[in-house]
């Protein structure tokens, strides 16, 4: 629904499916991210919202760009992979270094909060140069593709219909992700894991799954530009919105794992991503496997470094 309608509201605005990708799609699918860091913070649970924050850019990189990689190869357009992919890196190492000193402070989670507007706003005016051709325009070079029209429905929809029904989309995946978490948390403290290792894993795989069903859905209809717009858009809402919104409701201490471990590969996988967008112009499926791969090894050691 939310692919279909976001979509449709491109086609019917002329704006390009890349900034949609960003900030609707982005956004409505890191919605739950920063529902959960919001409420975690205001309950002191600060490692389990930074958690959150570091693990869900891991899987959207690792889980749901690999497995939209391994189904088709994803094209990327040169100004994606030289500028919007490293303003993922550059926000990355900007927290990194917010950080350095073992805490998360009020301020820190105001200038992230800051750094997120000043992103939406350079997104707005740059709408015509990011992503190239509008939505209607944007797949009909290449007839191997899927027109757009195949995105939405074949009776298109007014602007507030379709607007309406990608709130209420969104709506849905903020409900659905919470019924899963909660779920996930309770049995995961039930086992006594630590609040960064539930957050890392069952919390953002949980919150990171409308990230995979909206790539999964774009994939599977050609909707390339969606797809990685949605991954740049919510892993900069992630590392700028979710640690900005805990930072500034509550300070709190960082995890020293936190900083030796999840740190480095979170802005690791995003390196990899940038290499990847800028070797042969595309993701490949193999390229999407070695990043599948490599968030599984992840997983693993982090189960493995739990149980040890």
């Amino acid at each position: 629904m939310l692919v279909d309608n976001a979509s449709e509201l491109a086609h019917q605005l002329g704006i390009s499916t890349f900034l949609v990708g960003i900030v609707v799609v982005g956004f409505g699918t890191s919605a739950p991210e920063m529902f959960v860091s919001a409420v975690s913070a205001l309950h002191n649970k600060g490692n389990l919202a930074l958690g959150n924050a570091l693990g869900s850019n891991i899987t959207n990189i690792g889980l749901v760009l690999g497995s939209a990689a391994l189904l088709r190869s994803l094209p990327v357009t040169k100004t994606t992979a030289r500028i919007d992919i490293p303003i993922v890196i550059l926000t990355g190492a900007f927290a990194i270094y917010m950080v350095l000193d073992g805490l998360l402070s009020n301020i820190d989670g105001y200038i992230l909060l800051s750094l997120l507007a000043a992103y939406l706003v350079w997104s707005a005016i740059n709408s015509e140069g990011v992503g190239g051709e509008p939505a209607v325009e944007l797949l009909a070079d290449d007839p191997h593709e899927l027109d757009l029209s195949t995105l939405h429905h074949p009776k298109a929809k007014s602007v507030p219909a379709a607007f309406a029904l990608t709130v209420g989309s969104i709506i849905l995946l903020m409900l659905a992700s919470q019924m899963l978490v909660k779920g996930a948390i309770t049995i995961a403290t039930f086992l006594g894991v630590s609040e960064l290792v539930i957050g890392l894993t069952i919390v953002a795989i949980g919150t990171s799954l409308p990230e995979l069903a909206a790539a999964i859905a774009a994939a599977r209809k050609g909707a390339h530009d969606m797809i990685i717009g949605n991954i740049i858009g919510s892993n900069v809402f992630n590392t700028l919105g979710v640690l900005g919104l805990t930072g500034a409701i509550r300070a709190t201490e960082i995890d020293t794992s936190a900083l030796s471990r999840d740190f480095p590969i979170m802005f690791g996988f995003t390196v990899l991503m940038c290499i990847f967008a800028n070797t042969k112009g595309n993701f490949s499926r193999h390229e999407g496997a070695v990043m599948l791969i490599g968030y599984f090894i992840y997983i693993c050691y982090l189960i493995y470094s739990t149980l040890s």
